[in-house]
């Protein structure tokens, strides 16, 4: 639920907190990957919380990085294992996607936006998910 065992009132995120991420035992790390799901789940949690409402079990299935090397391009990989799909210029073309449309800022119509808030937006889910994140 991301709360702060020795304070419950308190939910940590990113970089200060570690939680499991799934049911086969991974932990979120200090990363953006991470830090953005967590904070859509604290936030979540922290209003159905005021609100008296049954809080959400973090989970992140989806894990990939994408580290820009400077002139060298970028690498991407998916996976907990970091299997790499892409190297170089291919790479990078795909990181300046993620910060410049995925991520920031975002566009399309306010529904669209705001279907982004989602425990686990579209761009998040695995093919095979219909719903999924307390979304209903």
């Amino acid at each position: 639920m991301l709360r702060v065992p020795a304070h419950p009132e308190i939910f940590a995120t990113g970089d200060i907190a570690s939680a499991r991420v799934d049911e086969a035992g991974h932990r979120a790390l200090m990363s953006c990957q991470h830090a953005m799901t967590m904070g859509r789940y604290a936030g979540h949690n922290a209003a159905r919380d005021l609100l008296g409402l049954p809080l959400e079990a973090y989970r992140q299935e989806r894990y990939v990085t994408c580290l820009d090397l400077g002139p060298a391009g970028a690498v991407f990989t998916r996976g907990w294992n970091r299997e790499v799909e892409l190297t170089g210029a291919e790479a990078k073309a795909y990181k300046r996607k993620i910060n410049g449309e995925i991520i920031y800022p975002p566009s399309g119509t306010r529904a669209e936006i705001l279907a982004l808030a989602t425990l686990v937006p579209a761009h998040h889910r695995k093919p095979s998910e219909e719903n999924l994140g307390g979304d209903s």
